[in-house]
């Protein structure tokens, strides 16, 4: 049977010189194209008592899942890890490998889309950030005398981490 419907780029069914019915004949065209939507006509052979039949075979386009975290996420260590949907922002749904997010070391998750979609696999790569403490030059305490300068509390810390302060 020749499908209504291929994804591009497929494998193209072969037109069959012989009808479900018996009846032998050709196709025009002869090959099925796997990258334009087309009608493809049998005709019969002379000798046989038969109609011609159109097939009509659509080929949809191959479709990259979208998420809204898009393809590359950067948390902190033991912040929330995103969760991993399994139907893209685009409608293709799938699973994920692996299923979850660690939010303690840093990977690569693929969705792989559920067969008989047009669609191709979407990887996902998460950073995973250490957690760092700010520092000062004037550490982590300061005695100051009454009436003595006081250090000005910098919005950038030594470490480059920036902030403010309360």
């Amino acid at each position: 049977s020749i499908p209504a419907s291929i994804c591009a780029g497929a494998t193209a069914p072969a037109l069959p010189t012989t009808s479900n019915n018996g009846i032998s004949g050709t196709w025009s065209p002869s090959v099925v194209s796997n990258t334009t939507s087309s009608s493809y006509t049998f005709t019969p052979n002379a000798s046989a008592c038969a109609n011609p039949v159109t097939v009509n075979v659509t080929v949809n386009p191959v479709v990259t899942p979208t998420f809204a975290f898009g393809t590359s996420v950067s948390i902190c260590a033991g912040a929330t890890a995103p969760a991993l949907p399994t139907t893209s922002t685009n409608g293709i749904t799938g699973t994920w490998s692996p299923s979850t997010v660690s939010n303690t070391t840093s990977g690569t998750y693929t969705f792989t889309p559920t067969a008989g979609q047009c669609a191709t696999t979407q990887t996902l790569s998460v950073t995973v950030n250490p957690v760092v403490t700010p520092s000062f030059s004037f550490g982590t305490s300061l005695t100051i005398c009454n009436g003595d300068a006081v250090p000005t509390l910098a919005t950038t810390s030594d470490n480059g981490i920036t902030g403010t302060w309360s």
